[in-house]
């Protein structure tokens, strides 16, 4: 061991003559361990929130949604489209859909509710989102006729529950159709068998959304079966979603309009990522208070041992050897306090997701409870941030001891 690393730990662990250094020393390892955990559990926080957010999104939506242009006018070159769609090689799976808003009523609650009716083709969407697994049932029904001869329909979970309907009952939907007329809508409604209850973990979608089988939705909107209101598709990456969507808009041309997930919700990911910015800068002040509490401590210490330090000199120590005693000590409180920060920090966020402690209004935040998602990645950096300005802030004690002249500290005292 040598003489630097021997002398820092001895000058660290000393507690009968400099017991205010050898406390200072306790608060600051405490200091770096508060901070280092806070920060670790945050960011396993805010990267968990968005990890889960971010999933349920990928999972309730295509990842591309291709329309005519911005005029809302709908396709009708469907099955030309889905030809040249599928040969992009981003695309996994392509089908067009219908969507229309309207208005849903039932037997209990004849005033209604706003919804949003999707018609899909049932075979195709379990390829390109999640719909299949948040369905109480099987999708496949929607395209078996209900009862007298119905269309049948899937609701959300909280439309159903606003409506007073359960499977097997009826809901009729209104939409405003135009008619022959350019200056007259006509109300036109038609009548579905509710087929089962979907629950996409969304309040905006379990609120509002009815599902229908396209050819449903054609009849519904008088569509020919090559015109639909856009195609959606899942991509084989979506980590690379916006190339892919790139790529699908060079191979369709500008005719079309190619919009992507990230694109949809850019302010919504953008607020998440400023989000966990935000709260990792405040808590690392903590772990800045720590670093100056490192500089306090190294301090007082040059200022206990001038004569220990001109003894050193007098016997041969260099003043880099001095120096280094003192960014030894400093990096040693560091590396306690990361090490033990590190370890808190983790077990900490394992036990809160694992048991789930901390719970969330689902028609706020989409989530029932608060995940914690830990990124190795995420902990080597504060591991490295935390070490590195502890090593700062040991540059300038270290710096004044090592300038101490032998003579003037041997007269010290």
């Amino acid at each position: 061991m040598s003489y630097p690393l021997f002398i820092a730990r001895r000058y660290l662990l000393a507690r009968r003559k400099q017991a205010i250094i050898y406390v200072i020393s306790l608060t600051s390892v405490f200091g770096v361990i508060v901070g280092v955990a806070a920060l670790v559990v945050v960011l396993a926080l805010m990267t968990g929130f968005q990890d889960q957010i971010q999933s349920k999104i990928f999972g309730a939506n295509a990842h591309l949604t291709i329309f005519a242009g911005p005029s809302g006018r709908p396709l009708d070159d469907v099955p030309s489209v889905l030809s040249r769609l599928r040969a992009c090689g981003p695309i996994l799976a392509a089908a067009p859909v219908v969507y229309e808003k309207g208005m849903a009523t039932s037997e209990l609650n004849a005033s209604g509710a706003a919804v949003l009716i999707k018609g899909i083709d049932p075979g195709v969407e379990r390829s390109i989102t999640d719909l299949a697994s948040q369905v109480r049932g099987d999708l496949g029904v929607l395209a078996l006729p209900g009862k007298g001869g119905r269309d049948r329909a899937i609701l959300g979970k909280d439309l159903a529950l606003n409506l007073g309907v359960t499977p097997g009952e009826i809901v009729r939907v209104i939409i405003a159709q135009p008619d022959v007329s350019p200056f007259l809508t006509v109300p036109k409604s038609r009548e579905f068998e509710v087929a089962g209850v979907a629950d996409a973990g969304f309040y905006d979608y379990d609120s509002s959304r009815i599902y229908v089988s396209l050819a449903a939705a054609r009849r519904f909107l008088g569509l020919l079966p090559t015109q639909a209101t856009a195609i959606e598709a899942r991509v084989n990456d979506p980590g690379r979603l916006q190339m892919a969507a790139r790529a699908v808009q060079q191979a369709l041309g500008n005719a079309y309009y190619v919009n992507d997930l990230i694109r949809m919700n850019k302010t919504f990911f953008s607020a998440l990522r400023f989000e966990k910015l935000g709260m990792s800068i405040a808590i690392g002040l903590i772990v800045l208070v720590a670093a100056l509490n490192i500089i306090s401590i190294l301090v007082l210490m040059v200022m206990e041992k001038v004569r220990d330090i001109g003894v050193l000199l007098a016997m041969g120590a260099t003043h880099h050897g001095i120096r280094r005693i003192f960014l030894l000590q400093g990096l040693i409180i560091a590396a306690l306090g990361t090490t033990a920060g590190i370890v808190l920090g983790v077990a900490l966020a394992w036990f809160l997701d694992r048991y789930r402690l901390i719970s969330l209004p689902v028609d706020v935040y989409f989530i029932p409870y608060v995940p914690f998602h830990i990124r190795p990645l995420d902990v080597l950096t504060v591991a490295a941030l935390t070490v590195g300005v502890s090593f700062l802030a040991t540059l300038y004690p270290s710096w004044r001891a090592a300038r101490l002249d032998p003579s003037e500290a041997l007269r010290y005292e």
